[in-house]
């Protein structure tokens, strides 16, 4: 659901601002295709193996896992003039891309880009969020009363994180005082067990389904959260937070943001014992000045300002392929 997020926040920009007409190529996920059609937006239903298969000015590649440099000189083949943005820096697609926009810099050795001949662009300036992100203002110093704790694990949280947060800090102690949101995505996985769990839980937790947690990070103090796009609105939102990583990819991501100040790394998953995870919960909770201090280089990283760049580099280099093809720039 990240992807499909930040494809729309894109589309939003392209269209509102540019004047551009958007279409979607999309596969496999209903969830993911049912909330860019009930927005309005028109979507292809397309094969794994088929990316787009309509003519256009330009093509932009979202995909968890890239795109193969065989599929996209297809595409290039397909339709010359098409300008591809590939939103991955990783896949060994990124050196047949003509632009390569990725919110973080994983492959800094500039031997690894030989043969690259297009236009790059790395860091959290370029994550792509929701422009109400750009409007969030700078947060307040923390206060005395009561601490709130968001916990959300991404769309459909597959490997049933939320359980596992939940269980953990349902055995903190009583003197630990803080309230619980827990957020579902649209596509929560475990709800039968999930409420099940809950009619035997010590403490209180508050179930939320919202289509934006912008509200609900402004409103709490510190998240438990998996990476993902959500630690970038987190960022934009100087949300304090603590990340579980599903995968050594993420994990890599998740330290950046970790080096950067916004929040505390936990590691894998699947190796974080819940002791681990009460104790960061309790020493942030209980640390006003590290929260503070937390938020603030968050909200320095990320701006909220990345889907306008994006827009504009791809605007821009469509208007000089425009002018390369005929000599005059439109």
């Amino acid at each position: 659901m990240g992807h499909v997020v930040r494809c729309l926040a894109l589309a939003q920009i392209l269209r509102d601002r540019y004047g551009c007409q958007v279409r979607f190529a999309m596969s496999e996920d209903q969830v993911g295709i049912s909330h860019v059609a009930g927005q309005g937006w028109p979507v292809a239903r397309v094969e794994r193996d088929d990316l787009c298969d309509a003519e256009c000015d330009a093509v932009i590649i979202d995909l968890p896992a890239g795109a193969p440099a065989k599929e996209v000189r297809r595409l290039r083949d397909w339709n010359d003039r098409a300008l591809i943005l590939l939103m991955h820096g990783m896949c060994d697609g990124r050196l047949e891309a003509d632009l390569v926009v990725t919110p973080i810099e994983r492959l800094a050795n500039a031997s690894v880009w030989k043969g690259f001949r297009g236009r790059r662009y790395e860091g959290p300036r370029y994550a792509i969020l929701d422009p109400a992100y750009a409007r969030v203002p700078k947060r307040a110093t923390p206060g005395a009363g009561t601490p709130r704790l968001l916990v959300t694990m991404g769309g459909s949280d597959p490997y049933g994180l939320t359980l596992q947060t939940l269980r953990a800090l349902d055995e903190m102690q009583v003197e630990d005082s803080f309230e619980t949101t827990v957020a579902l995505g649209p596509a929560f996985l475990h709800e039968a067990e999930l409420q099940l769990w809950l009619q035997r839980a010590r403490r209180g937790y508050e179930i939320r389904r919202e289509k934006s947690l912008l509200d609900l990070m402004v409103a709490s103090d510190v998240a438990v959260v998996s990476y993902g796009t959500t630690v970038f609105e987190l960022a934009a939102t100087g949300l304090p937070a603590i990340a579980f990583s599903i995968t050594d990819d993420h994990l890599q991501s998740a330290n950046v943001f970790a080096r950067g100040g916004s929040l505390i790394s936990l590691g894998l998953f699947s190796e974080v014992r819940d002791d681990r995870l009460r104790e960061s919960v309790r020493g942030l909770l209980n640390d006003r000045p590290r929260r503070a201090a937390m938020a603030l280089a968050g909200q320095l990283l990320v701006d909220g300002k990345g889907a306008e760049r994006v827009a504009e580099l791809l605007v821009r280099q469509m208007q000089e392929y425009r002018a390369d093809a005929t000599g005059v720039a439109k």
